[in-house]
């Protein structure tokens, strides 16, 4: 992927800026989270979250100010305070935007909570009466000098997009409910059958009042959530959706849903080629479409993307590659050396296996060097390749915060499971699973099989992981009709990386496993600003890295293309 200079980045608040805020309840200091900004006749306006963690139980509603294009900033100060001692309650995730009348406004949901480990998901949050969400708006008519008091526009809450204003004057925003789907395969913890719908929300009064438009997406294997629009034509809005299902761990890219009636009804969705968490999308001043948002499946980090309305979007496979010198192309080969732990890991993923009658086939050709590591192949059930032998296994699931590809373990089911192979040669390895039984074929002989449904699993994947030496030349995937799409996808190393599309495309503002959340506005001179938080490590603050601070990017639209 590309990325930015560190001369274009600034920081907006870090651990010496907390201006107004009082004394943080947590010895590590404040977490800085969840970024606004925009741009106003006096200068940029920022807006952050303020808390003693990311599951806070002290937070503020903050905002900062810049005058010179967001290279400094100062005014730090907080416009609202909630928490689980005099509140029994918190803030969640403010976002900000800029109406044409040049009022700014915030939407945030406000969770009920108490003390100590009690950060529920929000499919509990919203529960009532033991718990409740709702949702508020607060105003500045003076470009972020003052603000108002918090005003109650709904009792539902569910994480709600950015306000977008409408050529008509309304303006609509996104939230997300949970509903129930009781025949879902592999159901996972700790959601169960419990997915995530995304409901558009509008008001016609300027934000006194809302009530429901339409449902933008119902899809049980998806769970659309922290869904950002933009107005592209009048009455025409696209919509891009971060997915819920399983915390986003199985694959799933972000969907792209039109509506043409001003958010009443909505089409059927579309695969995006990026993988957002929080999406922000608005048009730049030359008619192109920006999106930033946290890339959370594959590399962590806060990334951008650019495209024009005209252009046609579609799947395209990631990869999780923190450590970017571990692959590399030599003499038509892509050649990857990886090491112990996670970050030192290499994995291409692609569209899951989302149903149990979902078909997949993966063939990949490929040669194990030297060293002690593994490589996993996964298509809806996994293949460990060690050396001098291969085992049907099942490969880790989970996020990039655990989950190993050299933690697959074999599998002792039923079946031929295990067999002695040459793995230091070049081989074309098969994958085949279908509602009936999974096949491994080796050079086109039959090899494992197995029909224990038991094996199944959602992830299409491959990679490899500890100390280890791997060359791979070429590799073709087909998805059939898992959850209502189907992947036909082909690479060969002649042609670049599996994952050249992210290459070409995506630019990483920053990387960070805990980090995102991100916002943008553009200057009058077309100066791009990005503001995100970063802890700019590999590491979670629950194991040892640093709390996030807020930062910004001054970048421009050729930098992103």
């Amino acid at each position: 992927m590309k990325s930015i200079g560190d001369a274009a980045k600034f920081i907006i608040a870090d651990h010496n800026s907390i201006g107004s805020a009082d004394h943080c309840p947590n010895p590590l200091g404040w977490y800085h989270s969840v970024a606004g900004i925009e741009n106003t006749p006096e200068g940029l306006v920022a807006t952050y979250r303020l808390s003693d963690s990311h599951t806070g139980v002290y937070t503020h509603i903050m905002t900062a100010r810049s005058s010179d294009g967001g290279k400094s900033w100062s005014a730090h100060r907080s416009i609202s305070h909630r928490n689980v001692w005099e509140h029994r309650s918190v803030w969640v995730a403010p976002q900000l935007s800029r109406l044409r009348n040049g009022r700014l406004v915030v939407i945030c949901d406000q969770g009920r909570r108490s003390s100590g480990q009690d950060w529920p998901m929000l499919t509990r949050w919203q529960e009532r009466p033991a718990r409740g969400m709702d949702n508020y708006l607060l105003f500045s008519s003076d470009n972020g000098r003052t603000w108002s008091e918090p005003v109650h526009i709904d009792s539902v809450g569910g994480e709600p997009g950015y306000i977008t204003e409408l050529r008509n004057g309304n303006l609509i925003y996104t939230r997300t409910e949970p509903a129930r789907y009781p025949g879902m395969f592999q159901p996972p913890a700790p959601w169960g059958d419990v997915y995530y719908r995304n409901v558009a929300v509008g008001s016609t009064d300027g934000g006194n009042t809302s009530s429901p438009l339409g449902v933008v997406t119902d899809a049980p294997y998806f769970g659309d959530s922290e869904v950002g629009t933009v107005e592209i034509e009048p009455g025409h809005l696209l919509a891009l959706t971060r997915i819920g299902h399983g915390g986003g761990k199985f694959g799933q890219p972000s969907r792209i849903v039109h509506s043409y009636d001003g958010g009443r009804t909505w089409q059927t969705p579309t695969l995006s080629p990026v993988y957002g968490q929080r999406t922000v999308v608005r048009m730049l001043q030359s008619g192109n479409l920006l999106v930033t948002y946290r890339n959370r499946w594959g590399t962590p980090a806060t990334c951008a993307f650019v495209w024009s309305p005209a252009e046609t979007l579609a799947f395209q496979t990631t990869s999780f590659l923190w450590e970017r010198d571990r692959c590399s192309l030599r003499d038509g080969i892509m050649h990857v050396h990886t090491a112990s732990g996670r970050q030192s890991e290499v994995e291409f993923s692609l569209f899951p296996a989302l149903s149990a009658d979902t078909r997949v086939l993966l063939e990949i050709e490929l040669r194990r060097g030297a060293g002690s590591g593994v490589i996993v192949l996964s298509a809806g059930f996994g293949l460990r390749i060690d050396a001098g032998r291969v085992s049907l296994a099942r490969s880790a699931t989970a996020s990039h915060e655990s989950g190993c590809v050299a933690d697959a373990t074999v599998w002792e089911g039923p079946g031929v499971t295990t067999a002695t192979v040459e793995t230091g040669v070049w081989h074309t390895y098969r994958l085949e699973r279908s509602p009936a039984d999974c096949r491994v074929y080796i050079d086109g002989a039959p090899t494992l099989h197995t029909d224990d449904p038991g094996l199944l699993q959602q992830v299409v994947r491959f990679g490899s992981g500890g100390q280890l030496e791997s060359q791979w030349r070429r590799a073709c995937a087909r998805v059939e009709d898992s959850a209502g799409y189907s992947i036909d996808w082909e690479w060969d190393s002649a042609r670049g990386y599996p994952d050249q599309f992210q290459r070409d495309r995506v630019v990483v503002l920053d990387y960070g496993s805990d980090s995102g959340y991100s916002d943008w506005t553009q200057l009058d001179d077309g100066t791009i600003v990005v503001a995100d938080y970063n802890s700019c490590s590999f590491h979670t603050i629950n194991s040892g890295g640093p709390q996030p601070v807020l930062r910004c990017y001054r970048i421009t639209e050729e930098d992103l293309w």
